[in-house]
C-alpha cells in the first residue's frame, strides 16, 4: 500500500507540520510534494492532513494510520534482527551498501579481495543515496555502507578509512599554467550535483572555507554527466581523488587539487558484531583507494 519512499514524505510532513518546510527537507519543490500527498490520499482513500489548519495537523485516519507504520516498521526490525542473530557467527552473508558511484567503480574491484580473504561470504550488493542509507542501516535492510562523508549518528558506528582529496577538473582548452585557484574560473560554467548529493555537500564546504561560489552554475545527474560536460570543454568540474583512475580524462583535462581535507571515505554500520568485518573492509578499500594515480 504505501512503500518507503511515500512513509518517508507522510512522516516528514508530520513532523515538519507543513508542507512548505517539509518540501526542503526533502529537497523537492512545494507543488511536486503537494501533488505527491494528494496522489497518497487518493490511493488510500482518506485525508491524512488536515491543511484548513496551521500548524499542519493529522486527521483521525491519519492518527491510526501512522499508529499502524510504526507497527509495521517495529515489526519488520524484528524480523531482520532475527534473521541477523540467526546468522552463523562467520558472516557468511553481508549485505554492502554504497552511493551510486563507488558501486560502479570502487566496490567492483574490492570484491575479490574480499572473497579471498573469506571464500565462503555471500554478497548482497544494494545502491542508496546519501538521503536514505542512515534509515536503511536502522532499519536492517543493509549490514555496513561505504560512503564518502562522516556520519555524526549516535547510533551508528563507523571506520575512518582514508581522506578522500577533492579535484577541480578543468579541459586543457581552458587550463593556463598561471590559473591555480578556484577564483580564476569564476566565469566559468561550474557543473555541479543537486545538494543532496555527498560531493555538491563537500563542494559547498569548500566554497564556505575558501570564500567563494561560482557566478555560473548548472546541476547535473551524476558525476559521470559533469566529467561529460568538462570534456566537451563546457565548463570545469569537482572529482574525488578516489575517481580519477576511473574516469579516464587524464589526456583531456588537467585537475587542481583542493586544499583542505573535505571528504573521507567511510565505512558505516551498526551492529558491533560486524565490527571485525569493517575494519577489514576499510583496509582492502584503502589499499585500493591508495594507490597512486598518475596523471
Amino acid at each position: 500500500m504505501l512503500d518507503y519512499k511515500n512513509i518517508k514524505i507522510l512522516k516528514t510532513i508530520r513532523e515538519c507540520e507543513s508542507i512548505s518546510r517539509a518540501s526542503q527537507k526533502l529537497f523537492t519543490a512545494q507543488p511536486n510534494l503537494s501533488r505527491s500527498l494528494k496522489k497518497i490520499e487518493e490511493n488510500i482513500g482518506f485525508v491524512i492532513f488536515d491543511r484548513s489548519k496551521s500548524p499542519l495537523a493529522v486527521t483521525q485516519e491519519g492518527r491510526i494510520l501512522f499508529d499502524y507504520i510504526d507497527k509495521f516498521q517495529n515489526l519488520e526490525k524484528e524480523m531482520f534482527k532475527e534473521i541477523n542473530d540467526s546468522k552463523s557467527s562467520n558472516n557468511s552473508f553481508i549485505r554492502i551498501g554504497s552511493l551510486t558511484f563507488m558501486s560502479q567503480y570502487i566496490i567492483p574491484n574490492i570484491v575479490p579481495r574480499l572473497i579471498e580473504i573469506y571464500p565462503n561470504l555471500e554478497l548482497s550488493l544494494t545502491k542508496y543515496d546519501s538521503t536514505s542509507f542512515e534509515d536503511a542501516l536502522l532499519r536492517d535492510e543493509i549490514d555496513l555502507f561505504i560512503t564518502n562523508r562522516n556520519i555524526n549518528n549516535k547510533n551508528l558506528q563507523s571506520v575512518h578509512i582514508l581522506n578522500d582529496k577533492i579535484y577541480l577538473m578543468v579541459p586543457k582548452s581552458i587550463y593556463k599554467d598561471d590559473k591555480n585557484s578556484l577564483e580564476d574560473y569564476s566565469k566559468e560554467t561550474f557543473f555541479l550535483l543537486n545538494r543532496e548529493k555527498n560531493l555538491r555537500k563537500s563542494v559547498e564546504d569548500i566554497f564556505k572555507a575558501k570564500n567563494f561560489y561560482p557566478e555560473n552554475i548548472k546541476i547535473t545527474s551524476t558525476i559521470m554527466n559533469s566529467v561529460s560536460l568538462v570534456r566537451a570543454n563546457k565548463g570545469v568540474t569537482f572529482i574525488y581523488e578516489s575517481a580519477l583512475k576511473m574516469i579516464n580524462s587524464t589526456s583531456y583535462c588537467e585537475f587542481l587539487e583542493v586544499d583542505g581535507d573535505f571528504s573521507a571515505i567511510t565505512v558505516v554500520y551498526k551492529n558491533p558484531k560486524i565490527e571485525e568485518f569493517a575494519c577489514k573492509l576499510s583496509s582492502i578499500i584503502k589499499e585500493y583507494v591508495s594507490k597512486k594515480v598518475i596523471f
